[in-house]
């Protein structure tokens, strides 16, 4: 596979009351992938590879990735859902052009009015419409945002298992998969996930989609996340089909 996480210009959006963990994790997963992007998948990561990659940042004196920025609807700090104060890359209407748009969930994403007013909305729908878009992901109840932005209908998706019977109602076009024992799906370019922490498998999952399953197991080794696979359902010839990370 020839496609590159650099190849991916990744705007995570941010907004008053998101979850931090859905931020983060995303962030890491794909700070760490695109880091990484260019050892080859079939070859063993040695300490000395580590190293040259993992300090190259220095020489420029920032480790901040031109692929990947926060986008919110204001310069201003941003309380998030559990109290950390965050302050975005750009607004919407000065971020870098993205082909990939990842939404929080958190306390915020019920706050949907409000994203409305101040244009988050059509901002997301603009990037998860537009001709050129890879990917769009939400974490959590980021699916509520999603939903709300007009992206879900007729989607197979899911939303964090608490807020099963809420997201029925308030985005009905939307194909909801109600099951607590997955962490993402996965309906072509669209990933939904269940709560904060399944952030980091679809993640994964949308690193071994765009560069190999090879990368990510990769990833998956060098950020030692050991834990067992991740579980998710990814849409094939319109069945659910089990897939692990």
């Amino acid at each position: 596979m020839s496609n590159k996480m650099a190849d991916l210009n990744i705007a995570l959006i941010m907004f008053e009351g998101a979850e931090e963990q859905d931020i983060v994790g995303c962030w890491e997963m794909f700070w760490w992938a695109t880091m990484f992007d260019d050892h080859p998948a079939d070859k063993d990561m040695t300490e000395a590879d580590f190293n040259a990659v993992f300090n190259r940042a220095r020489e420029g004196g920032s480790r901040k990735l031109p692929n990947l920025f926060t986008v919110s609807a204001t310069a201003a700090p941003i309380t998030m859902s559990s109290g950390m104060r965050f302050l975005a890359d750009s607004n919407l209407t000065n971020a870098p052009h993205a082909n990939v748009v990842m939404v929080p969930g958190g306390e915020g994403a019920r706050a949907t009015e409000a994203l409305r007013a101040n244009g988050t909305l059509d901002t997301i729908h603009k990037l998860g419409t537009q001709a050129d878009s890879k990917y769009v992901m939400s974490v959590c109840t980021g699916s509520f945002v999603l939903g709300h932005a007009g992206l879900l209908d007729g989607v197979v998706c899911t939303s964090y298992m608490n807020q099963y019977d809420r997201f029925a109602h308030e985005i009905p076009a939307a194909k909801l998969v109600r099951n607590p024992e997955i962490n993402f799906v996965q309906d072509g370019r669209i990933l939904t996930s269940n709560g904060p922490c399944s952030g980091l498998a679809t993640s994964l999952r949308l690193v071994e989609d765009h560069v190999g399953t090879r990368k990510k197991d990769k990833l998956r080794q060098v950020l030692s996340f050991v834990y067992p696979t991740a579980k998710g359902l990814i849409v094939e010839n319109g069945s659910l089909i089990e897939h692990n990370v």
